[in-house]
This record gives C-alpha cells, sequence and structure tokens, in this order.
C-alpha cells in the first residue's frame, strides 16, 4: 500500500472514530435548551446522554464478535445506517421519553464503528505500526469534540437544536458511503451462531492478563467521560458563561488530549510504554488534587486543570489500547468490543456521578478523578510486572 493510500486508508478509521463524538459533544450545549422547551429538568435530560453510552457499551458487545463470525463490512454499515436513522428520529422527537429512546438506538449504532476501527486496527497492521496508527489517530479525533460543542452552538445559533441531529445524520451518511468501499480485512471464523459468538468472551474473560490490563487501565478514560457530563454543569450553571464559552472551554480541553496523543506519537518510539503510562496515570492524579485545591475559584482555573487531566489521557490511551490488545492473539473483534465497552461502561458511571445534585459539584469531580487515578497507580506495578512475565514467556515460547 502507497503512502497515500495508507494515509487516506487512516482517514477513513478517523473519520468512523467521528461517530461517537459527534453524537455525543454536540449537543452538550443545547440540553439546557431543551430542557427549558419541554420543561423538564436537565437531569432528566442528560439521560439522553447517560443512557446512550449505556447502549453503546453493551452492543459493542454484539458487533464485535459478530464481525469476528460475518465479517467487519456487514456489521459496519448496518451499524451506520441505524446511527443515520436514529438522528433523524431523534431531530423530530417531541418529548424527552422520545428523544431517549431514539438515542439509545443513536447508541446501538455508534458502538459498530467505534468498535470496527479497533479491530480493523488488529486486523491491518502490526506492532509498532498498528501503535502508531492509533497514536495518529489519537491525534486527529480529539479535533472532533474539540470542534463539535462550537458546531452545536453554531447550528442553535441560526436554527433550532433538532438540526444538532440532522447534521449528525449528514455526517454519518458520509462515513456509511466510503464504508461501501471498505475491503473486508478480517478473516472469518467458523462458528455456530450468536451463543458461539459470546462463547468468545468467556474465552477472553479466562485471559488473565487481558482483563487485569483492560480492567486497570480502562479506568484512566473516567475523568474524561465525566467531564463530558460535567462541563454544561460547570460552565454554564455554576459559571454561568454563554454557550459560545462553554463551546471555546470545552474545545481548548479537547485540544489538551489532542497534544497529549500527538506527545505520545512522538515519544512512544523513544521511552518504555509503561514509562509513558507511569507518567500520564500521576498526571491524571496531580491535576485532580489540583482541581480539588483550586478548581472552585475560576472558571479558567478549572479549565486549565481539566486540560492537563486531558493531555495526560491523551498521553496515555494509544498506549494503554496498544497493551491491552497485544494480550490478545485470536477473537480480536470480541476483545476490541470488549475494550471499549469497559471503557464506555466506566464513563457511563462516572457521568451519572457527576450528574449528581452534590451540594459542592467541582469537589465531588475531583474526589472522582483522585479516587481512580490513585486506584490504577496502586495496581500499576504489579500489573506492569504481570504483563512483562507474559512478554518474557511469550517470547521463548
Amino acid at each position: 500500500m502507497s503512502d497515500r493510500a495508507e494515509w487516506s486508508y487512516i482517514g477513513f478509521l478517523a473519520l468512523l472514530t467521528a461517530t461517537p463524538a459527534l453524537a455525543t459533544d454536540m449537543y452538550l450545549s443545547a440540553i439546557p435548551t431543551i430542557a427549558r422547551q419541554w420543561n423538564s429538568s436537565e437531569s432528566v435530560i442528560s439521560l439522553s446522554l447517560v443512557l446512550w453510552f449505556v447502549a453503546f457499551s453493551i452492543f459493542l458487545l454484539v458487533w464485535g464478535p459478530i464481525s469476528d463470525r460475518t465479517g467487519r463490512k456487514p456489521v459496519l454499515i448496518t451499524g451506520l445506517i441505524v446511527f443515520v436513522a436514529s438522528s433523524i428520529l431523534c431531530s423530530v422527537a417531541r418529548n424527552p421519553v422520545q428523544l431517549i429512546g431514539f438515542r439509545i438506538l443513536q447508541g446501538i449504532g455508534a458502538a459498530s464503528p467505534s468498535t470496527m476501527v479497533m479491530a480493523i486496527c488488529r486486523d491491518r497492521f502490526e506492532g509498532a505500526v498498528r501503535q502508531k496508527v492509533l497514536g495518529f489517530i489519537g491525534v486527529v479525533m480529539p479535533i472532533v469534540p474539540m470542534v463539535a460543542p462550537a458546531i452545536g452552538a453554531g447550528v442553535m445559533a441560526v436554527g433550532s437544536w433538532r438540526w444538532i441531529f440532522g447534521v449528525q445524520a449528514s455526517l454519518a451518511t458520509v462515513s456509511l458511503c466510503l464504508s461501501f468501499g471498505y475491503r473486508e480485512t478480517a478473516e472469518l471464523e467458523a462458528g455456530g451462531g450468536v451463543i458461539d459468538a459470546f462463547r468468545r468472551y468467556g474465552r477472553l474473560l479466562a485471559n488473565g492478563r487481558f482483563v487485569a490490563a483492560n480492567t486497570t487501565m480502562g479506568l484512566a478514560v473516567g475523568p474524561l467521560f465525566g467531564f463530558i457530563a460535567f462541563s454544561p454543569i460547570v460552565y454554564q450553571k455554576i459559571f454561568s458563561l454563554s454557550e459560545i464559552a462553554f463551546a471555546c472551554l470545552f474545545g481548548a480541553n479537547a485540544l489538551a488530549a489532542t497534544l497529549g496523543a500527538g506527545l505520545c506519537v512522538r515519544l512512544a518510539p523513544r521511552m518504555s510504554q509503561y514509562r509513558l503510562l507511569t507518567i500520564s496515570f500521576a498526571g491524571i492524579l496531580l491535576a485532580g488534587l489540583g482541581i480539588l485545591a483550586v478548581g472552585s475559584i475560576h472558571p479558567f482555573a478549572f479549565a486549565a486543570l481539566m486540560a492537563a487531566a486531558n493531555m495526560c489521557i491523551g498521553l496515555s490511551r494509544p498506549l494503554a489500547n496498544h497493551l491491552v490488545l497485544e494480550q490478545v492473539a485470536h477473537d480480536i473483534g470480541a476483545a476490541s468490543s470488549f475494550l471499549v465497552f469497559y471503557q464506555g461502561m466506566v464513563g457511563a458511571v462516572c457521568m451519572w456521578f457527576t450528574c449528581r445534585p452534590w451540594p459542592t459539584p467541582i469537589l465531588a469531580f475531583g474526589v472522582l478523578v483522585v479516587v481512580l487515578s490513585t486506584v490504577i497507580l496502586t495496581v500499576w506495578p504489579f500489573l506492569v510486572n504481570a504483563l512483562r512475565a507474559g512478554d518474557e514467556q511469550a517470547s521463548h515460547g
């Protein structure tokens, strides 16, 4: 494959990865407006975000093993069709119940391209090349949450919040059209139906190194997902910022994650992945302590500390995903699904936690960041020893 074709391939994967980010971040600034229009509470409308992630995470477990048996392409096309249709339904929802229901369908559809990106990377690329590709995707993809709230605010400035879902449907249609030209990369595995497909998860759960790596490092995304749900509360409700100001500060935090992923691409060839991950997790902890200390003083103080946390998360995520998938030799689709499923469920719980009516919401958010990073750093030395022992055993075998 030529360099131009290679970059086109990476661009296609990046576009697919953008689908979930568009579905979550573009309408964040509209949540208060939707609540007022329907005489509902923001906590109720926020369920359209939280339950989206629950549906998204659960169906990651469905699409992955099915793609191992039927191929990536049919799953990819089916999921994108569901996403486009449900986005159109969201745009015509008439009450919170309908919006939440259609958003659940949208989450089901969005799970398909999300997990297929990981599986296709595992199919198509190997070792350091896959790590580099994941790093480049990690650089490109935070641009979407960086600009998505601004796009949503811009759409609302000229029209209704309903148009936001129309824009989502249009952009996903582009991905759908490109998916018809995708050439299958999976080596299809014989299977005996859905039950056999889910037996793959039993084999994964018997892989101790995979479970340990996924469970521990997956916690690192908790602060990021919690921030997504918490951002309208902290910027618009607590600090009383406008929709445009919210979009700018949210975008700055997403830019920090992009810079972190860029550092990953540059530093990974020069430093041990274990050392880089240690630095990342320690940085998240320090940022959480800073939020506890001064995060409530000023919106810029909170934004700066959250940007530091997001930079560390952006640095760790490509390395962590690569390290988790390295523990698996077969059932790649199921493994990539379970990886993102776990991260999504961690994210959904953190979103629910941050949207609770805490007396001091910023303090509660800081506690969340500190607790998650402390758990990771406590387990991390034992996990590193286990993974290194596994690498040595595999090399001798």
